[in-house]
């Protein structure tokens, strides 16, 4: 029963989503163009990005290494 209700709620989430596509595509854009924006006047993208990285690298390495 919870396997059904949960696939049922996952279902209905991934077609309110694909509804709703344009919105989400103009919302996402909107969101990096403004934190990027927000990150290069700061200085603080070359930062984030390679603690990014450098957290991608961890994760990659322990599941492969």
């Amino acid at each position: 029963m919870t396997t059904t209700l949960a696939l049922l709620i996952l279902f209905g989430s991934a077609l309110m989503v694909l509804a709703n596509l344009r919105s989400v595509v103009q919302d996402t854009y909107e969101m990096l163009r403004v934190s990027t924006k927000r990150f290069l006047d700061k200085g603080e993208l070359t930062r984030r990005t390679a603690f990014a990285l450098l957290w991608l690298l961890i994760f990659t390495l322990s599941f492969w290494g």
